[in-house]
């Protein structure tokens, strides 16, 4: 079913890409006309913040400037990443910068629950185990006050966003620049204990304080397979 999809594509581009100095061809029209609302639809239902803050205008100028350039993948889902590849590349919301923050936000969702995943037994929290992020779960520093919906206010924040299983859901949660580092530090060799020793050390601080900062956060997180026990 895909290679068929992808053969009508490719049918669209090339008559699009061959016949972009004649635009005035009845199969230049319709061909366009037809790509660009199917490649509209996707975007539309793919990134519905992103919908509040774009005027029309620019949405159909940015589409129809996508559909010049033809995606990489077969797959319908796929096609909004290529999007957001798209526009980041070429500038073209770059006087509204917080959109490619936004299409982001929107887009890790899809990209989170699109996803299968093996099921991992629960881990437990204990700081003489090594963790790490679950293939669930992504960890993403922003420049702009997405989570509160405060999308032009500038605010360095970071969040984890994770499929929680029991709900069945895509969260979104913030978490602080500390967490956010332990995370990326997380080492299969070294129990998160060492991981934090090191990251104290660093900026001096006191090892037990960190402890008792963070033990709660990062059990939660363990409890809802964001983070999981390394093997």
């Amino acid at each position: 079913m895909a290679n068929l999809e992808r053969d009508v594509e490719d049918r669209f581009f090339d008559i699009i890409t061959n016949q972009k100095d004649n635009p005035s061809s009845n199969a230049y029209g319709v061909y366009q006309k037809l790509v660009f609302y199917r490649f509209e639809e996707i975007i539309k239902n793919t990134f519905p913040e992103f919908m509040k803050y774009i005027s029309e205008h620019d949405l159909e100028k940015s589409v129809y400037e996508f559909i010049k350039n033809p995606p990489s993948t077969p797959f319908v889902w796929q096609i909004a990443k290529d999007y957001i590849k798209f526009v980041k590349k070429n500038k073209i919301f770059h006087d509204k910068k917080f959109l490619y923050e936004l299409l982001y936000f929107d887009w890790i969702e899809v990209e989170v629950e699109m996803k299968e995943y093996k099921e991992e037994k629960k881990s437990k929290f204990s700081w003489n185990k090594s963790y790490k992020l679950a293939q669930s779960a992504r960890i993403k520093k922003f420049k702009y006050d997405i989570i509160n919906k405060d999308f032009e206010t500038k605010r360095e924040n970071y969040l984890i966003i994770y499929f929680n299983f029991e709900q069945n859901e895509v969260l979104f949660r913030e978490i602080n620049q500390f967490i956010y580092v332990l995370i990326q530090r997380l080492n299969k060799k070294e129990s998160l204990e060492k991981t934090l020793k090191t990251l104290c050390k660093e900026n001096d601080l006191e090892l037990q304080d960190a402890k008792d900062a963070l033990e709660e956060a990062l059990k939660e997180l363990i409890s809802q397979d964001a983070l999981l026990i390394s093997k």
